[in-house]
């Protein structure tokens, strides 16, 4: 081997070395980055012996970062259920807990129904007691603005997820245009032979934060370069990203018959990926679990909140003394021609002392007028046959619409306490979920991290061998210069 093919080694060792310490500089620097995957190169002989890098590539786990993708899809979708439906039992006080005093701070439909009931009977059973009148009238009142706040709740937690599923559209689309921009540049380094492993890491960090917003798939679009698609099917991203688009609701309440609003569905390409006219729904992601959230959890239980409502209504209605028809009672509603009891549902004026009503107008009949008046004797103040038959119809067994949850049949009071049960069963179903995917991600993370992330010690410890190899270089140079300035010598 001659003196310069020597040098020539020598030299592209050490060029070689300080490519490959640059690398590893980069790896220990992104050691606490989360989205940063250890960088290694190939080095390759060339043909006169010498050394060089011939390509530099990113640790992978292809199977475990679906997995990771997968996982967030799910956590995120969870987790939007979970708080919508914190929200409803938070607001509408439905817990077990107890206060200091001993006393219960359950303030659902079915407790508050419970504590009518009582207050009923203790006024059947002492009907000149007008102090129990009032009781009964003020729980009464507290039962109706309760089941007013409940619906007054569930359309707010409608028009919430409305104004998220915006921001989370909104999200998508900036975030499409972000992984094209990666995506051509994953692309273009693969074509030209260049590092891209940066600009993988910023696509693969993409991917992320979309599959969050949307369950996602990829495939392989050639030069490195993936096709995306929606879990059901739809196309986001190939060659050009997809238009996502979203029209929010003004407002959300129930249409006149009573039938709840309809919110739009999210759109990709112009094809719905929710909503009942969805073709290739999303199964997962933020977007999916507050659809679900708007268009399904929170209008089936409005829906059982006004057949308690309706209920009420009919169990306390009065009947005309002359044709025996049936009017509103003790409960009324502002609108008699919707079903959308829940959100009017109110305490007749003239049985409330509060607004110069006469209570006892509940023991004798007579809320809605004269004509539907039972006990026609002033003096009768021990009357309580009324108060007893509203307890009996009360306590009836009726039909309900249980495709919305609760029971199909039942009293009302048991079909108050299954539409709690239904809540409270799907609130800790939904936050057990997001509790054990949330779990699922952080292990799935740590996983990948293990697999693809920075091992701080093998890093240093390349450090030390790339070292120990420049030392070794540079004693060849060194070498070779002495023996170059031995020939000049000899020569002159």
């Amino acid at each position: 081997m001659s003196l310069s093919t020597t040098l020539s080694i020598a030299q592209s060792a050490l060029s070689t070395n300080a490519a490959l310490s640059t690398i590893v500089s980069r790896n220990i620097a992104g050691v606490n980055d989360p989205n940063y995957s250890t960088k290694n190169a190939s080095a390759v002989t060339t043909l006169d012996g010498g050394v060089e890098i011939s390509g530099i590539r990113s640790a992978t786990d292809t199977a475990l970062f679906n997995n990771l993708l997968g996982a967030k899809s799910d956590a995120a979708s969870a987790s939007a259920l979970s708080e919508g439906l914190g929200q409803l039992e938070q607001t509408l006080g439905l817990s077990s807990t107890t206060a200091a005093d001993g006393t219960s701070t359950d303030s659902s439909p079915a407790t508050l129904l419970g504590n009518l009931t009582n207050a009923l009977q203790s006024y059947a059973a002492s009907p000149t007691q007008a102090t129990l009148g009032q009781a009964a009238v003020t729980a009464a009142k507290t039962l109706a603005t309760s089941l007013n706040a409940a619906s007054s709740t569930v359309q707010s937690v409608r028009a919430q997820a409305d104004k998220d599923l915006a921001s989370a559209v909104a999200s998508v689309n900036s975030l499409l245009q972000q992984f094209g921009a990666a995506n051509a540049a994953v692309v273009s380094a693969n074509i030209a032979g260049t590092d891209g492993t940066d600009a993988l890491d910023t696509r693969n960090t993409i991917l992320q934060s979309l599959s969050s917003q949307l369950g996602i798939t990829t495939a392989d679009a050639g030069n490195g370069g993936l096709a995306l698609y929606t879990d059901g099917g739809a196309t986001l991203f190939q060659g050009t990203a997809r238009k996502v688009s979203f029209t929010p609701t003004a407002s959300y309440g129930t249409h006149p018959d009573g039938s709840a609003v309809v919110g739009n569905a999210v759109l990709v390409d112009g094809v719905p990926v929710t909503g009942t006219s969805a073709t290739m729904a999303s199964k997962s992601g933020a977007i999916a679990g507050l659809a679900q959230l708007r268009d399904t959890v929170a209008v089936d239980y409005g829906h059982q909140l006004d057949q308690i409502a309706g209920g009420l209504i009919s169990a306390f209605s009065e009947k005309v003394q002359a044709d025996g028809t049936s009017v509103p009672g003790l409960f009324t509603v502002s609108n008699a021609t919707t079903t959308a009891f829940a959100s009017t549902i109110t305490v007749a004026a003239s049985v409330d002392p509060s607004r110069k009503g006469d209570v006892t107008l509940l023991r004798d009949g007579g809320i809605a007028g004269a004509a539907t008046k039972v006990n026609t004797d002033a003096t009768a103040t021990s009357y309580s046959a009324h108060l007893t038959a509203m307890l009996a119809t009360l306590d009836s067994v009726r039909q309900f619409d249980g495709t919305s949850g609760g029971a199909a049949s039942g009293t009302l009071s048991a079909y108050a306490a299954s539409s709690v049960s239904w809540l409270e069963t799907n609130r800790q179903a939904a936050s057990t979920a997001s509790t054990d995917k949330a779990a699922l991600v952080t292990q799935t993370t740590t996983n990948l991290s293990s697999a693809t992330g920075v091992n701080l010690d093998e890093q240093l410890s390349k450090m030390l061998d790339l070292e120990h190899s420049y030392q070794a270089s540079a004693e060849l140079l060194t070498t070779v210069k002495s023996m170059l300035d031995s020939l000049l010598q000899a020569v002159n």
